[in-house]
């Protein structure tokens, strides 16, 4: 009998703070540097960005064969193909994902699904509760985290209430800090976090335009946020990407298996 893969997402009630971006980081580092069988249900629909993506470096690597090379190196390395990308409706999602689970022949440890930008109707906040793990990234704004905080705090306490919820835990970290950040104004937000329970994971992210655009791969530059290859690692020093992910990986309790 196959094991059951971990259901994760990345998810704020705000958008524009990266969700689309670390779960796209997060599957292609475990996917192709932990040795992990990922898959990822992008449920932002009908824009279905993570999902446009691939098709997007799909045709791009029609046409550059520095690229098609290093793809074959890889996938022969690993002995596997890129990671599935589904489009799904959020209330669909979870039923789409144990579907596709079904018919595969892998077994999967990890599925990610991209969720909307706004958790405000009933589909989505199903979608959400049926995760394993919930890591939200917050930017450094009083309007974001008052919009993170006003939806993340009454899950929290649903979670503690109600022992049946499948969502173990929903897990914060910042996203964006720069130099410019005043540390009082970080902790006294970290002080409201800590008061109502919250888990507040040790790394950071750093400002940075990596996380803010895609590569393309019509050149031979080294790319960062990609579905088709993992970061590059030149491009993650610096990044927290590498810490994030270990992170990610000690509190789901998943080792690599490479």
């Amino acid at each position: 009998m196959k094991q059951k893969p971990l259901f994760i997402a990345f998810s704020t009630q705000k958008g524009g703070v990266g969700k689309s971006t670390f779960t796209v980081l997060a599957a292609s580092r475990l996917h192709y540097q932990k040795g992990l069988n990922i898959a990822v249900m992008d449920c932002d629909y009908p824009q279905c960005s993570v999902y446009e993506m691939r098709k997007r470096e799909i045709r791009q690597l029609e046409t550059n064969l520095h690229y098609q090379s290093k793809a074959i190196a890889l996938f022969e390395s690993l002995g596997k193909q890129t990671y599935p990308i589904i489009c799904a409706k959020p209330e669909e999602a979870i039923p789409r994902a144990k579907e596709f689970l079904s018919k595969e022949a892998a077994a999967y440890d990890v599925v990610f699904f991209g969720l909307p930008g706004t958790i405000n109707n009933e589909g989505v906040i199903s979608t959400f509760m049926g995760m394993d793990y919930v890591f939200v990234p917050m930017s450094p704004s009083r309007l974001s985290m008052e919009s993170t905080l006003s939806f993340i705090i009454p899950a929290s306490e649903l979670i503690r209430e109600h022992t049946d919820i499948k969502l173990k835990a929903i897990h914060l970290f910042w996203n964006r800090i720069d130099g410019r950040i005043r540390k009082e104004w970080l902790n006294h937000y970290e002080g409201v976090i800590r008061e109502f329970g919250l888990p507040l994971m040790q790394t950071s992210i750093p400002q940075s335009v990596r996380y803010d655009k895609e590569q393309s791969l019509e050149s031979s530059d080294a790319v960062f946020l990609s579905t088709i290859f993992p970061a590059d690692k030149n491009l993650i020093k610096g990044s927290s990407l590498d810490l994030l992910v270990d992170e990610i990986m000690e509190i789901i309790h998943l080792k690599p298996q490479i």
